[in-house]
């Protein structure tokens, strides 16, 4: 089975638009043709002098008046939802332009640098720049240190052997270290651009760094400026932190779904459902319940608070799972 191929940010673009645009134009051939239907009657109404032939169709005109209104409650809903579709569009197509300018002017200012390292161009070869392209790169030349760091929790607790070790580990942060000097033609343009590096700071403004460590959504969360004896130029640090992406999606309804993050699904547990309770046996451990009743230990942890996944005591009550047996003997459903 071939594999389907995902859409790009314009194809999702370009697909929104039309799904709004075909059912504008659906509700608005209902509401012309309602309409129609609503005159005509009404005169048909107005023609006769039969009373109840009279009753009957003005009986039929109201109805169709709230169709009327329906159909275009309807239209002018999803043309709204149209045009909106049509900014969002508009604006991505103007932050793609925006990003292929910046990337075009990195590479034109690498490639100068290049040839000439004493040419104008001499900032360094490391850019900083807002994600959304908004605004122009400021170049950094890191003399100093160009750092990154990932640290992950790890569990202190002894773990279930044959448990999988992904269960007890989670990336905490990553994050990265640039020092160096950010330069100018005299002191006034270096402090121009600090105090731009200040703007996006205070304002936790989404970054992107490109030099020999490349990252898109970086905040910065350290930014110092180092007074020396050089004329134009400034000695700067900067520490970023990354930010993790997360999809979160909800609905109301009959369809509703729960909340879901990916930065923090694996240890995610709903506490909204009908539960399995077991009384724990002497001898089981919390690895073969979970094998048991298809499940994770991190999960079984979650929903029971349980701090070490080697201490479960006989007689204790755990709950295991959606009920799924009713006739199962030693369980009861809780909610």
């Amino acid at each position: 089975m071939a594999k389907h191929k995902k859409m790009t940010a314009d194809e999702k673009a370009d697909q929104k638009v039309k799904y709004y645009q075909s059912l504008e134009n659906k509700y608005q051939k209902r509401w012309k043709n309602s309409e129609q239907k609503g005159m005509d009657t009404y005169k048909k109404m107005q023609a006769t002098n039969d009373k109840k032939e009279k009753a009957k169709l003005n009986t039929r005109w109201k109805k169709i008046t709230k169709t009327v209104g329906a159909d275009n409650n309807a239209r002018k809903r999803y043309k709204k939802l149209r045009e909106n579709a049509e900014s969002e569009r508009d604006a991505l197509h103007k932050q793609q332009g925006d990003l292929a300018a910046i990337a075009d002017k990195i590479a034109q200012h690498n490639a100068q640098f290049s040839i000439d390292p004493s040419s104008s161009s001499n900032e360094g070869h490391a850019a900083i720049y807002p994600s959304d392209g908004s605004q122009n790169p400021i170049f950094i030349s890191p003399s100093d240190n160009e750092s990154e760091d990932t640290t992950s929790n790890v569990t202190s607790y002894p773990v279930d052997e044959g448990a999988p070790r992904a269960d007890y580990v989670r990336v905490a942060s990553k994050t990265v270290s640039v020092g160096g000097i950010i330069t100018g033609r005299n002191r006034a343009e270096a402090n121009e651009k600090f105090a731009k590096l200040q703007s996006w700071h205070n304002h936790h403004k989404t970054l992107t760094y490109q030099g020999d460590i490349n990252y898109k959504h970086l905040v910065i969360n350290d930014l110092q400026n180092t007074y020396s004896d050089l004329r134009d130029n400034l000695k700067v640090s900067i520490g970023f932190t990354f930010i993790y992406w997360a999809q979160v999606t909800t609905s109301t309804g009959k369809n509703a779904k729960k909340k879901t993050s990916k930065s923090s699904k694996r240890v995610a547990g709903s506490r909204n459902k009908k539960y399995t309770a077991i009384t724990v046996k002497k001898g089981q451990t919390l690895l073969g319940i979970a094998k048991r009743y298809n499940t994770s230990v991190k999960w079984l942890q979650k929903v029971n608070h349980i701090k070490n996944p080697n201490k479960i005591d006989a007689g204790q009550h755990m709950y295991v799972g959606k009920k799924t047996n009713k006739k199962a003997r030693g369980k009861i459903r809780v909610k």
